[in-house]
């Protein structure tokens, strides 16, 4: 699965790995972050394609009651990270996912604990990291988070995954990437009015969710060279940007929010 002229031997290799492994997280089976983070290894598209699943990822930051959901931390506060994984067709035999929480300086944000029964803790990269133990049939993971300590600034959980058609190779599935950025609190932090904004890139589309809508918004999308490659008017909760025809790499989906806010920044691979 390395990116380089032997990625169709990595590919079969893979494929093997899933037969021996039982579907075990990346990062326990090849010590690779693959979560799309700055400083990462190619994301499970590297092999894994051909799937016409429809994934929308979506995260929350509650407490631990699951009452309240957060656009900010507060250093050294536990909370509830939660992965719901909405696939449209309802076909796909089970799910993957890998993801890491990083400070600006790409070092781990705070601590992971208490994983879901579907999920597992490793470490790669130098990362924290929270990823699936094995196919899961539930397209939902949860793991409790320690933010870090005062002065950390913005935190940015970046996440990638598959969606499986379960025959155990690399063929007939689908895969996403995103990132979500929570921003340094205080004990007064509120709960959220509305859900954050959620970038993510699937098969031919990115998909902008959450949020409040206002008609002065706007989303820019930059290759890695600064060049703006698509822009739009946000018009909608759930909005799409075709991508078909872009070449494989990083952009930047920026958000202008409008009202004076400063505008949102999220790196995703397309593939």
């Amino acid at each position: 699965m390395q990116m380089t002229k032997f990625i169709p031997f990595g590919c079969i290799a893979l494929a093997g790995w899933f037969f021996l492994a039982n579907h075990n997280g990346v990062a326990e089976q090849q010590n690779k972050d693959r979560t799309g983070a700055p400083g990462s290894q190619p994301i499970c598209s590297a092999c894994h394609s051909g799937g016409s699943y429809d994934v929308s990822p979506f995260v929350m930051l509650t407490d631990l009651d699951n009452t309240t959901e957060f656009p900010a931390y507060v250093p050294g506060e536990t909370y509830l990270l939660q992965f719901f994984l909405n696939e449209s067709t309802q076909m796909a035999a089970g799910f993957g996912l890998q993801s890491t929480l990083l400070t600006s300086n790409g070092q781990s944000a705070g601590a992971f604990s208490n994983p879901s029964s579907n999920g597992q803790l490793e470490n790669a990269n130098n990362r924290h990291i929270f990823e699936h133990n094995d196919l899961s049939e539930s397209n939902t993971f949860t793991v409790h988070w320690t933010a870090p300590a005062a002065g950390s600034g913005d935190v940015t959980l970046y996440y990638a995954g598959i969606a499986a058609n379960g025959n155990g190779g690399t063929g007939g599935d689908a895969t996403f990437s995103g990132s979500q950025t929570w921003f340094e609190g205080t004990s007064s932090a509120v709960h959220l009015e509305s859900r954050p904004v959620q970038v993510a890139a699937m098969d031919g589309a990115i998909t902008i969710t959450g949020g409040t809508v206002r008609p002065e918004q706007r989303i820019d999308v930059f290759d890695m060279r600064g060049q703006k490659v698509a822009a739009t008017h946000r018009s909608d909760f759930r909005q799409t940007i075709s991508t078909h025809g872009w070449p494989s790499g990083a952009y930047i989906v920026r958000l202008i929010r409008g009202q004076g806010l400063p505008p949102s920044n999220h790196r995703v691979f397309i593939h």
